[in-house]
């Protein structure tokens, strides 16, 4: 098992869980949805197709939209995912190539630090900025 994979699997899953909270289980493919929103429930759809791993999914992922904050069902949800891709070298393949046909990167660290996929509008992040048109 590959643990870059989950790593790689946990910012797309963790967006879809806080958009939509236990319901990114079951909602349709949203088109106002971010890529990385999408990203992360095709994931979720690909992980719950495996009749044993969807119970332990649903749990982490009903348990981690109740609590966003709590460090420890983002943990769980993690583990459930290691656990079957552990299981499934032919999830972790299909996983894999999901991830690798996406290519969303955004990352921001920092004070003021912003990312973002695409802007059509201003963004300002500096004390006082006036925008002008």
């Amino acid at each position: 098992m590959d643990p870059s994979l989950v790593d790689a699997m946990m910012p797309s899953l963790t967006a879809a869980v806080t958009a939509y909270g236990a319901n990114v289980l079951v909602r349709a493919e949203d088109a106002a949805a971010v890529e990385t929103v999408r990203l992360g429930q095709r994931l979720l759809a690909r992980l719950r197709r495996n009749e044993v791993v969807q119970p332990r999914i649903d749990v982490a992922v009903q348990d981690l939209a109740s609590a966003l904050d709590d460090e420890d069902f983002l943990g769980a949800l993690r583990a459930q995912i290691k656990k079957a891709l552990t299981e499934d070298a032919d999830l972790a393949s299909d996983l894999k190539n999901l991830l690798a046909g996406s290519h969303v990167t955004v990352q921001a660290t920092g004070t003021r630090s912003v990312a973002v996929t695409h802007n059509n509008g201003v963004i300002s992040t500096g004390d006082n900025a006036t925008i002008q048109r």
